[in-house]
């Protein structure tokens, strides 16, 4: 499952990577597979986080560690992110944190007993996502790019004609990735991303989709709310 989970993650980065470059935003991005690794390289050096190298295992790890060293990355590596208990052994990476992946399983969800407006205004939708990331510069720039390509689906959740809460997903095959989801300050502790959660996951089951994956940071509330749905979730060890 991890293995297609990364799939997944990686051709949603594709999408982010396309949307970013018609946007017209500094730097060049791209994304891509050699060897059975995804590559994903953002040059804005805000966005150090994107260059990564995941989708590895024993038998490319060889390749992977070759390919972080290569002149595409302009003497900035990527991460090497790998599953549990894989490492890099004498190839002077050192641990760089920890980036879970969660996934579930779609089966039957009940509907959500929630206002969710499923077509919302993509600035308004962008406003509040925005405001409960909390972000700024050039990461703002990439995720505003991202979730106005009309790849995505939006959804706001509706309190008292007010939105106070945004979440989208886009569809990959098999799969479904959920994300980014954000609520402002003001509005938070109301279980807001959990509702909005259990919406996107009744959604894909409908459709037809195997399962969902998502990116949270460890011990966040998100990765909280992906837990509780019942996730498993892998603790990738990034490498760099």
């Amino acid at each position: 499952m991890l293995a297609e989970a990364e799939q997944v993650i990686h051709d949603r980065a594709v999408v982010a990577c396309e949307a970013a470059t018609v946007a017209g935003l500094p730097g060049s991005f791209e994304a891509w597979r050699e060897d059975g690794l995804l590559a994903v390289l953002a040059t804005a050096p805000e966005l150090r986080f994107l260059r990564t190298i995941s989708g590895v295992t024993e038998v490319n790890l060889t390749q992977a560690v070759r390919l972080a060293g290569s002149s595409c990355w302009e003497g900035d590596r990527p991460a090497l992110v790998l599953p549990a208990g894989l490492v890099p052994h004498d190839s002077g990476l050192v641990p760089d944190g920890v980036r879970p992946i969660a996934t579930l399983p779609l089966t039957k969800f009940p509907p959500v007993e929630a206002d969710i407006d499923d077509s919302p205004d993509v600035g308004v939708f962008l406003r509040i996502l925005l405001e409960g990331y909390e972000s700024g510069g050039a990461v703002t720039a990439f995720m505003a790019a991202e979730h106005a390509d009309p790849r995505l689906r939006r959804s706001l959740l509706i309190e008292d004609g007010v939105p106070i809460s945004a979440a989208a997903l886009s569809s990959h095959g098999p799969g479904v990735l959920l994300g980014g989801s954000a609520t402002p300050r003001a509005h938070r502790g109301k279980g807001a991303q959990a509702r909005l959660l259990a919406h996107g996951l009744a959604a894909a089951a409908r459709e037809g989709h195997r399962f969902a994956v998502a990116t949270a940071v460890e011990g966040s509330p998100s990765l909280s709310n992906l837990r509780r749905a019942g996730a498993e979730v892998y603790a990738r060890q990034a490498w760099r």
